[in-house]
């Protein structure tokens, strides 16, 4: 009985889309914009002109690739497999690594954005972007802090802002001069405050 090669799916233009952005966003957070559409085209496995079927010109592709990077839905995935049933510092300790991926990716493709050109159109939803991911992370680190209400001197919405502006700092380089905190000391300074008699 002769056997017969099945032809793969072919991926629809969002799968495609998805899965070149799945290549080429981690390129450009090591390399930047500088980053050719052939070496974009090489880590996708794809012939450069499919780029090109996808995204009208390599600065729409850059564009998506920051929106990528901006996506709350990971990150809230992420942060909502955190068990609840963790003391609040490992839980915490938890999910500032999850944010500190994201942020990283974050502070390095935001600032490829000045050297490619944008319209409006493009700058608007980028920033309506960034709001629903940062309105996202803080409610997802509230749920994580409910539990423990009533040790916190402040409502958990307001712990999770702080958290999230600790950790952005944290890794990032033109924020940070004196050395980045580990995970652990940065919730230790969350928790307990920069004086010894907090402890």
């Amino acid at each position: 009985m002769s056997s017969q090669k099945t032809r793969a799916r072919p991926l629809s233009p969002e799968e495609r889309r998805s899965a070149i952005l799945d290549a080429v966003v981690p390129l450009l957070i090591d390399h930047g914009a500088a980053v050719t559409t052939a070496e974009m085209a090489e880590a996708a496995g794809i012939a450069e002109g499919t780029i090109f079927r996808v995204f009208p010109d390599k600065a729409s592709l850059l564009h998506a690739a920051v929106e990528r990077t901006l996506d709350p839905s990971p990150v809230d995935e992420e942060l909502s497999a955190i068990d609840p049933a963790l003391p609040l510092a490992d839980r915490l300790e938890a999910a500032a690594n999850v944010l500190a991926g994201q942020f990283e990716g974050m502070t390095a493709l935001i600032g490829m954005l000045r050297s490619i050109p944008h319209d409006d159109h493009s700058h608007a939803e980028m920033h309506r972007t960034a709001k629903l991911s940062m309105s996202t992370v803080i409610d997802s680190l509230a749920r994580l802090m409910e539990p423990d209400r009533d040790r916190l001197s402040v409502e958990p919405s307001q712990a999770a802002l702080l958290m999230r502006g600790l950790v952005f700092i944290n890794v990032n380089p033109m924020l940070t001069t004196s050395g980045r905190m580990s995970s652990t000391q940065l919730v230790d300074l969350l928790l307990n405050g920069i004086t010894k008699e907090a402890r």
